[in-house]
């Protein structure tokens, strides 16, 4: 057997048995499955010094089920670590630092926060954990690396039917809530991590350039490119959200691998008259430069990720070597954190995205031969479609409902965002220089934008256009 089919089924072994311990998550394991797991190793190698394939397997099982129950017993020990969990249903004052950006409708916040300190009567007694703030007091005050004293009722997270608000936290390792706090700045001497630094300094750039978009643009437009360049979806009604769940364009707001593979199409048309293997370059460097300003958040770099594999699959053009770099790449994922496969579709979303640009992507592109190249257009719409092929039955499964007017609206949609995309953006940098040069050159990302909202908003009054689960 070939040593490419064994990683792939000793990957694909390891991600299905992660998947199923999400419901046998222990600190430990029984001792006894350690021992069958070792027996079952044993005549494995056994198997693969005599060259008998079908034993040989037997070690791959064991080595992979075992790697498995590592990784999750792992995950449930840092879990169990956390101290500030034994404080909940209490009124109580936290110190710590800000490691997140806020999120909420003005003018509430939320904000998530390393805690260091429990003020106790003006006893400090350390503390470990991740607690998200609950602020009313107003929009935005605190910035990542901001060091606060927040005053409030610690809680455990509350599950609706439809949603489980633990798991959501527990992706971002954050296990309880401080419900209404009080917050005041709290400085100390200790230096900022170099990491928290640069992700402050990130996001004030961001904050900066939304700023921008919404000088340029009105909305809410502005809070398409906004959402379509950064991810940011604080700026959008609650009526334009409704219409793009209705439609099945969510996910064009969301970063995730679909975003990336848009700017992948982008730069792959901007530079047709370079070969592809010089193409290879600057299509990272987009990719790494676009993962810093978004923040660098876990999610972003993971989409940051996949795209680097796409990227790689255009260039090696050997699709067996590519399906083993996506698999790799979910191992060490999933390896890292196993939460991300069992609650993050984001994480599901991603793979699926870039699965459907190796894999469907080529053929698109043949069938859009006549479509021209110009601004990245036919590669843009091919990723563009590809990706969505490929999401629609994670998102089918992840949010319970199927828009049935998904595919029309991702036709209309799709070949207008690499052109919202690149002169939303190119505008919105432009206007820094000139601002009527801005407005010029933003003028047709505008209209680009207006098409996707208004798309969204026809095709939502549709009768039936979504059916729930």
């Amino acid at each position: 057997m070939r040593p490419s089919r064994i990683a792939s089924f000793f990957i694909g072994t390891f991600l299905f048995a992660t998947f199923l311990l999400q419901w046998w998550q222990l600190p430990a394991y029984p001792i006894w499955i350690w021992t069958f797991l070792g027996l079952l190793g044993f005549f494995g190698l056994l198997g693969a010094i005599k060259h008998n394939k079908p034993i040989t397997m037997m070690f791959t099982i064991s080595l992979s089920i075992a790697l498995a129950l590592w990784t999750v017993a792992h995950a449930t020990r840092s879990l169990q670590s956390q101290t500030i969990p034994s404080y909940a249903s209490q009124k109580i004052t936290l110190l710590g630092t800000v490691t997140g950006d806020p999120a909420g409708k003005p003018p509430s916040a939320l904000y998530p926060l390393a805690v260091n300190l429990i003020d106790q009567s003006g006893t400090l007694i350390p503390v470990t954990g991740s607690v998200l703030i609950e602020d009313f007091g107003g929009w935005p005050e605190y910035r990542i690396g901001d060091q606060i004293r927040a005053e409030g009722m610690l809680e455990l997270p509350k599950n609706s039917e439809d949603f489980n608000y633990t798991h959501y936290l527990r992706l971002q390792g954050i296990t309880m809530i401080l419900k209404r706090a009080k917050i005041t700045s709290a400085p100390t001497p200790n230096a900022l991590r170099p990491t928290i630094h640069l992700r402050r300094t990130l996001q004030s750039t961001r904050l900066w350039f939304e700023s921008r978009i919404n000088r340029l643009f009105p909305e809410p437009e502005a809070a398409l490119i906004t959402g379509l360049l950064t991810g940011e979806r604080r700026g959008f009604s609650k009526r334009l959200l409704d219409d793009f769940a209705a439609t099945g364009l969510t996910h064009l707001v969301a970063i995730s691998g679909t975003n990336v593979t848009i700017i992948i199409g982008i730069l792959g048309g901007l530079l047709f008259w370079l070969p592809l293997k010089w193409r290879f370059f600057p299509q990272i460097i987009a990719i790494i430069l676009f993962t810093l300003f978004v923040g660098a958040s876990a999610s972003v770099v993971r989409a940051g990720v996949m795209g680097i594999l796409g990227v790689l699959a255009l260039q090696l053009g050997r699709i067996r070597d590519t399906r083993l770099a996506i698999l790799w790449t979910a191992f060490f994922m999933t390896l890292f954190k196993p939460e991300q496969l069992w609650w993050d579709a984001g994480f599901q979303l991603s793979f699926a995205a870039v699965i459907g640009v190796t894999e469907i992507g080529p053929r698109l592109q043949r069938a859009f031969a006549k479509v021209p190249e110009t601004l990245g257009l036919r590669d843009s719409l091919a990723a563009t479609l590809a990706a969505q092929i490929t999401t629609l039955p994670v998102s089918i499964l992840t949010f319970g409902q199927v828009s049935l007017i998904a595919p029309l609206s991702n036709i209309l949609a799709a070949p207008m965002v690499p052109i919202a995309m690149l002169l939303g953006f190119l505008g919105t940098m432009m206007s820094v220089v000139w601002f009527p040069l801005g407005q010029l050159v933003g003028f047709a990302g505008y209209g680009a934008a207006e098409w996707i909202t208004e798309t969204a908003r026809i095709l939502a009054k549709v009768p039936y256009a979504v059916v729930g689960l």
